[in-house]
């Protein structure tokens, strides 16, 4: 029993002894090269909008790609990006930007989807 409780009590001493040292952690600077984007968005009223306040995080053939959806939807998905995602849209511009993504739907802009091979 002895042995046991000796046992205990050393484990918990030999971790917080390590606790003097200083961590072994270093950062280093990394950086990617993102795919150019051969897609541009289509012509039309509001594209400025959306090139200024959503191309920062969405490709134009992300945005392209998205499933054709309601103008209600597209109000509440700009929300979400301003409230959930913190992203810096110009709230001017939402009517814009959902104007112009549900004009573009309802055109049916045709984008090629990458396949895999």
């Amino acid at each position: 029993m002895k042995v046991l409780v000796a046992a205990a009590l050393t484990l918990p001493l030999a971790l917080l002894a390590g606790c003097d040292s200083p961590p072994t952690v270093s950062f280093e600077d990394a950086s990617l090269t993102l795919p150019d984007d051969p897609n541009t968005l289509p012509e039309g009223p509001g594209r400025q909008a959306v090139m200024d306040n959503c191309l920062a995080c969405h490709s134009p053939s992300t945005m392209l790609q998205q499933p054709r959806v309601p103008r209600e939807k597209w109000e509440a998905t700009v929300a979400k990006m301003v409230k959930l995602y913190k992203a810096p849209v110009d709230p001017a511009a939402i009517p814009q930007i959902v104007d112009y993504m549900v004009a573009v739907q309802a055109r049916g802009v045709d984008v090629p989807r990458e396949t895999s091979p």
